[in-house]
């Protein structure tokens, strides 16, 4: 039986015109890797059952970024970002509203996602939510602020609140 890091090279080194796939929960986990470690079994197949946990645990959520108008914005526009509790309810949204678009899985640090969580990204004009390092899930705005104080101290705190379960902004 393969591990994860063998569906991963599997998949990643596909002919071209190979419709196979994997899992989207083992893409998201991988590619929250940076690239260098994308080719190391033991860090692919860690990463991989971390996400799984964090899964199993509600430590997980999937985000969506509603760019169709291409106009500027920044995460702190209303309805620009939505949060989505599983990749079912996800998944329907984007049936209904958006079938070409996609919902990038993120962990949640600091505990369940339990109704909202706060979003914090040192780069609030960046769209590209399927990079590594475009920002992080808190379960908590004092978990949030801890990470800020100790990793980004000088960063204004640019995080929103979303209601998980039901993928709408609080104002």
């Amino acid at each position: 039986m393969s591990d994860a890091f063998d569906q991963w090279v599997e998949w990643r080194h596909k002919p071209r015109r190979d419709r196979r796939n994997i899992p989207a929960e083992l893409y998201a986990a991988v590619m929250s890797l940076p690239e260098a470690d994308r080719s190391d079994r033991q860090r692919v197949n860690e990463v991989v059952r971390s996400h799984d946990e964090a899964r199993r645990e509600g430590r997980t959520v999937w985000l969506y970024l509603d760019y169709h108008d291409r106009a500027p914005r920044t995460i702190e526009d209303s309805g620009l970002v939505k949060v989505f509790a599983s990749a079912d309810v996800a998944e329907r949204w984007l049936k209904e509203n958006d079938p070409e678009g996609v919902a990038w899985e993120y962990e949640v640090e600091g505990g369940r996602a339990r109704g909202s969580v706060w979003l914090h990204s040192h780069d609030p004009e960046s769209t590209d939510i399927g990079d590594v390092d475009w920002g992080r899930l808190f379960a908590s705005q004092a978990c949030a602020e801890k990470w800020v104080e100790q990793n980004d101290p000088t960063a204004k705190f640019g995080s929103i609140r979303f209601r998980s379960d039901a993928h709408e902004r609080l104002r």
